[in-house]
């Protein structure tokens, strides 16, 4: 069974890139590492809540506005599309575990969006009390609400063939 989620995004793996500031004119007063530190930080609270099984904290990471692109569902836009798609990615039950790797994150001049580019591995038991395991990797674009950083768009997907579409040479999550 392969059970997809974000992005998400834990410390457990990360490496210490800095991060960067993009466009022509940098604003003396974007700190790119506290940025990435303050995005850091909420993976942390992303990850922990999806092992706790959480939509409720998750969801209170996205901007009242974000757009989320989950694999397998349509396009959410808001708050409550948001809480649906978590409440039916965690249906199952928590994840055992969730590792999350931001290797890129990338600052705007201006210090009011910033992007993160990882990878993701989770694991867990099914309803049925089978093990599972997926791994994948995610964009998941950041802004700045009122001083503090919330997911404005959020995609992922799994490295692994959608369950029956496998190929033979290819390796598929259980």
């Amino acid at each position: 069974m392969i059970v997809v989620c974000a992005a998400g995004i834990a410390l457990a793996c990360q490496t210490e890139q800095p991060a960067t500031e993009q466009g022509s004119a940098i604003d003396p007063a974007v700190d790119a590492a506290s940025v990435r530190e303050a995005i850091l930080a909420k993976d942390k609270v992303f990850a922990d809540a999806m092992v706790a099984g959480d939509a409720e904290a998750i969801t209170q990471l996205y901007a009242a506005d974000a757009v989320i692109l989950a694999p397998g569902q349509p396009r959410g836009e808001g708050t409550d599309a948001i809480r649906a798609s978590w409440s039916t990615a965690l249906e199952g039950g928590p994840m055992a575990t969730s590792t999350l790797d931001s290797d890129l994150i990338t600052v705007s001049a201006a210090g009011d969006y910033a992007y993160a580019v990882g990878s993701y591995t989770d694991s867990g038991t099914a309803p049925d009390g089978s093990e599972w395991s997926d791994q994948g990797k995610y964009l998941t674009v950041w802004k700045s609400v009122d001083g503090d950083w919330k997911i404005a768009a959020d995609i992922w997907n799994s490295d692994y063939a959608p369950e029956g579409m496998e190929s033979p040479d290819t390796d598929s999550a259980e």
